[in-house]
């Protein structure tokens, strides 16, 4: 059995904002994980990015691990509706300015809010802070869909923005809620990248203490934790760090807390493939589809397609010929149906470190380091 003061269960960007912080402390630890990265998910070459997809000019917390790669074009899109096939700037964009302009003006004032709530995120938790902001709190607890119905959004949503917003959620944007609704759309304001992450510039301070492995059960003796390893090793800690899905979380605490109530789940499948689209659909850059057809296909810097999915394989609807490159499922691949927190400190020694009270990339990292803040001031306490 192998003992450590505290280890952390995952190396997504939450778990390794956790280390970052730990690792400038001193504070030593040992991260076990089947991959570094997470949702950041990329292709076999390390070229293509399956999971997050894009980076904004306002990620300023992980901007220094990443390579911009292109300014990701939405001008490009090509949208599907009703048997029609059209651009994001064509004429019939212009009946929908009036809600533009609205929308505009929303996206600039939330971006203010979630600038200033993530300048205090490392040190408070997230949901302290959305709370105590009447404006955030408000959106964060209101559903998209009624959200777009108070401002006047309906016609703007269902041409263009519930075709994109699908590419965002892989399911209908009126039920998430209003602040993950408008936090995507802040791609319309904020300068988007296409991007490679810098793990190996993230995790060499603290490469050596980084153990490849997954972690199949946890139980708890007295104070201390015992972790079974899927290839039969086994771990001791007096601290742990679950740095994973809130449904992991849940599944591998269970026999050591209750498990807590969370957001729904949503699937989503998908293809990296060669191949030659059929027209109309040969087009440059996106293809966002209906909602009903759950589907968005993009081309690739190498010429190569990404096709998301929903419920509904239509591969050879949309592809004369193809050849796979990667094909998979994640079951599921985002949290989003719902406003529940979770309680990142179910247990005195226990710590929650993920973005599921705000799911994103830069919040998901910047959650680590709040983990880690959490864990030292423990440690304070004990010494």
């Amino acid at each position: 059995m192998k003992k450590q003061d505290i280890i952390i269960v995952g190396a997504g960007l939450s778990g390794l904002g956790c280390a970052k912080r730990l690792s400038e402390n001193k504070i030593p630890f040992k991260i076990i994980t089947e991959n570094i990265g997470g949702r950041v998910k990329t292709s076999p070459d390390g070229e293509i990015n399956y999971g997050a997809y894009y980076i904004t000019a306002d990620c300023h917390n992980v901007l220094s691990y990443v390579e911009k790669i292109d300014l990701v074009h939405f001008g490009k899109a090509h949208f599907h509706k009703d048997g029609k096939h059209y651009h994001a700037y064509s004429l019939r964009m212009v009946k929908h300015i009036p809600a533009g302009i609205r929308l505009l003006i929303e996206l600039f004032k939330f971006r203010r809010h979630v600038q200033r709530v993530r300048k205090s995120a490392k040190d408070i938790s997230y949901q302290e802070l959305i709370e105590a902001d009447p404006y955030l709190k408000e959106l964060y607890h209101q559903k998209a869909g009624d959200y777009i119905k108070k401002h006047g959004l309906e016609k703007l949503t269902r041409e263009y923005l519930e075709q994109f917003l699908w590419a965002a959620f892989f399911t209908d944007p009126r039920n998430v809620s209003a602040t993950v609704f408008l936090g995507v759309l802040l791609t319309v304001i904020v300068p988007s990248y296409s991007f490679k992450f810098n793990f190996e510039k993230l995790t060499s301070p603290f490469k050596g203490d980084i153990i490849l492995g997954s972690i199949i059960k946890i139980t708890r003796s007295e104070k201390k934790f015992r972790l079974e390893s899927k290839s039969g090793e086994v771990y001791q800690c007096d601290i742990l760090v679950l740095a994973t899905p809130m449904d992991v979380a849940n599944n591998l605490l269970s026999h050591v807390v209750k498990p807590q109530k969370i957001k729904g789940g949503i699937n989503v499948n998908y293809y990296h493939l060669q191949g030659k689209l059929k027209k109309p659909y040969d087009v440059s850059w996106y293809n966002f589809f209906p909602i009903e057809e759950g589907a968005v296909i993009s081309r690739e810097r190498d010429g190569s397609y990404l096709y998301f999915y929903g419920e509904r394989d239509n591969v050879s609807k949309y592809f004369d010929n193809w050849e796979v490159i990667a094909h998979d499922k994640w079951e599921p691949a985002l949290f989003f149906y719902g406003d529940q927190y979770i309680d990142s400190n179910p247990l005195p020694n226990v710590f929650l470190a993920n973005d599921h009270d705000v799911p994103s990339t830069e919040d998901a990292f910047i959650n680590g380091h709040y983990t880690a803040k959490l864990i030292l001031e423990l440690l304070n306490k004990q010494t």
